[in-house]
């Protein structure tokens, strides 16, 4: 199982305000979907275990395949990438590399933040 963490912080977790919740279930969405094709695929069980595995709104992408963190981190593994081009170890950084500034200003303009 890899776990990989989208949450931003907040002072008081026991008042959280209906639009940081917003952003966060947003964030934590927006990360499965756009890091889909990073992730390697052959039957698509693995993309499936983070959806499964993952709680929206939790600040956690859990992929939960039993494989996941042997597939995350590449040890010895060489990906197929006739179904998804872009696969690749470390996928939520490959992801995060080309989609955090559009994350970020998603989840300030839901927060309402600047």
């Amino acid at each position: 199982m890899i776990n990989l963490n989208t949450d931003f912080r907040w002072n008081n977790r026991n008042r959280i305000p209906q639009n940081v919740q917003r952003a966060q279930k947003y964030l934590d969405s927006q990360v499965l979907k756009d890091t889909d094709k990073y992730v390697p695929m052959r039957t698509g069980i693995l993309v499936k275990s983070g959806i499964l595995g993952t709680r929206i709104g939790s600040g956690e992408v859990d992929y939960i395949a039993p494989y996941a963190k042997k597939m995350y981190y590449g040890v010895t593994i060489r990906f197929n990438k006739s179904r998804h081009p872009l696969a690749c170890a470390k996928w939520f950084e490959a992801s995060k590399a080309v989609n955090k500034r559009s994350w970020l200003a998603e989840v300030r303009r839901i927060a309402g933040g600047r």
